[in-house]
């Protein structure tokens, strides 16, 4: 199925349940974009190596 066919599909709905299938899908789109952007924080952080607290950071550059 095309997403011609798709679009024309949706345009057929009333409006109530044209909102519902755009709500559904950016719901989907957004848990998807979420995904990726946790798998690359995932790999950053392997990559920074070990991590220490905030407090222990601020103590060790003398803020506290």
């Amino acid at each position: 199925m095309s997403t011609a066919v798709i679009i024309s599909q949706i345009k057929k709905l009333p409006p109530r349940q044209r909102r519902r299938v755009f709500d559904a899908v950016e719901k989907l789109s957004q848990a998807e974009e979420d995904q990726i952007d946790n798998e690359l924080a995932d790999r950053a952080l392997a990559k920074a190596g070990p991590s220490i607290p905030f407090d222990e950071f601020r103590r060790r550059i003398g803020l506290t």
